[in-house]
């Protein structure tokens, strides 16, 4: 875990920010690779997905593009979760 968690910080100290754009809808941030939004965003996510996302995560997924299963489903429940509270 601590490695995951340092492997993340040291992609945003870097400024990793040409990885993509926030995955919130309607969102122009730029994210380093290893996030899945900007800060505003991921705090804006139910601590429940959040955890989801971040225990499905594993580290290098971003470069190999090749997410678990888990991190798909994590991930398509936060985007559900958004839509279904009229922020999307």
């Amino acid at each position: 875990m601590v490695d995951k968690v340092e492997h993340v910080r040291a992609a945003i100290r870097e400024g990793a920010h040409h990885g993509h754009t926030c995955h919130w809808p309607g969102c122009t941030a730029k994210v380093p690779p290893a996030a899945w939004g900007c800060r505003k965003h991921w705090y804006r996510l139910p601590i429940g997905i959040r955890n989801r996302i971040w225990a499905a995560y594993r580290t290098g997924q971003e470069t190999s593009k090749t997410p678990s299963r888990a991190y798909v489903e994590a991930a398509r429940a936060a985007q559900d979760w958004i839509k279904e509270n009229g922020h999307g």
